[in-house]
C-alpha cells in the first residue's frame, strides 16, 4: 500500500517567527491581561517551546513592550499614510488621519485594549508604554508643522496632544456605541477640536 509522503514543516525566518510570537503574546494579553500573562502561556498559545520563545524575548516585559510598539507603529503608519493622501490642507489631513485611527481600532479592537485598556502593566513598564503614547502625539505635531510651517512649535505640540487625547477618549465611548460610523466619530472630534485649532493657526499667521 502506497504511503503519502509527509510535507516537511516550513522553517520560518527569524522575522516571521518573531512576528508570529508577538501575535500570540498579544492574544494572551487580551485574554488574561498583563498580570496573568507568562512566557509559558505565550509559548503554549503559539505551540512552541519556551526555549524558542526565549531565543527571541528575554522576558514577558520585553514581549509586552514589543506588542505595544508593534500595535502603535502600525496605527501611526496607517494614520500618516491617510493624512499624506488627503492633500495639503491640515483640516483634510486631520480628518483623514482620524478616520484611519478609528478605522484601525474598529478592525482591531484588541489592539485598543492592549494600548489603552485597564489590564496594563504598572511601574517602569507603564512609563515606557506611556512614552510610546507620547511619541504618537509628537509625530502628529510634526504633521501640523509640515502642513502649517508658521505655527509655533509649542502650539503644534499642544494641539497634537489635545487631538490625541480627545480621539483616545472618544474611542472609549465608541466601543460602547459601535453602531456609530467611523466617519461620524471622526467628525465628532473635528467639530469639537478644529475651530479652536483653526483660530490659533489664523492668529499665528497674522
Amino acid at each position: 500500500m502506497a504511503t503519502t509522503p509527509t510535507q516537511p514543516r516550513r522553517r520560518l525566518s527569524k522575522e516571521a517567527r518573531r512576528a508570529q510570537l508577538i501575535a500570540a503574546a498579544e492574544a494572551v494579553f487580551g485574554e488574561v491581561g498583563y498580570s496573568g500573562a507568562t512566557m509559558e502561556l505565550v509559548a503554549a498559545h503559539d505551540g512552541v517551546t519556551r526555549s524558542l520563545l526565549y531565543e527571541h524575548f528575554a522576558s514577558i516585559d520585553e514581549i509586552y513592550l514589543e506588542c505595544h510598539r508593534t500595535a502603535r507603529e502600525e496605527m501611526q503608519q496607517r494614520l500618516l499614510e491617510a493624512a499624506a493622501l488627503a492633500g495639503p490642507l491640515l483640516q483634510d489631513q486631520l480628518r483623514a488621519g482620524l478616520i484611519a485611527y478609528f478605522g484601525y481600532f474598529g478592525e482591531r479592537p484588541q489592539r485598543f485594549d492592549l494600548l489603552y485598556g485597564p489590564g496594563g502593566a504598572g511601574g517602569p513598564l507603564a512609563e515606557q508604554t506611556g512614552e510610546l503614547r507620547f511619541m504618537t502625539a509628537e509625530r502628529l505635531a510634526a504633521l501640523f508643522i509640515a502642513a502649517v510651517p508658521h505655527i509655533p512649535e509649542d502650539e503644534a505640540v499642544a494641539g497634537a496632544h489635545i487631538v490625541s487625547g480627545a480621539a483616545e477618549q472618544l474611542a472609549r465611548w465608541w466601543r460602547r456605541n459601535p453602531g456609530v460610523s467611523v466617519e461620524t466619530v471622526a467628525e465628532h472630534v473635528m467639530t469639537a477640536i478644529w475651530p479652536g485649532l483653526q483660530s490659533r493657526l489664523d492668529d499665528s499667521a497674522a
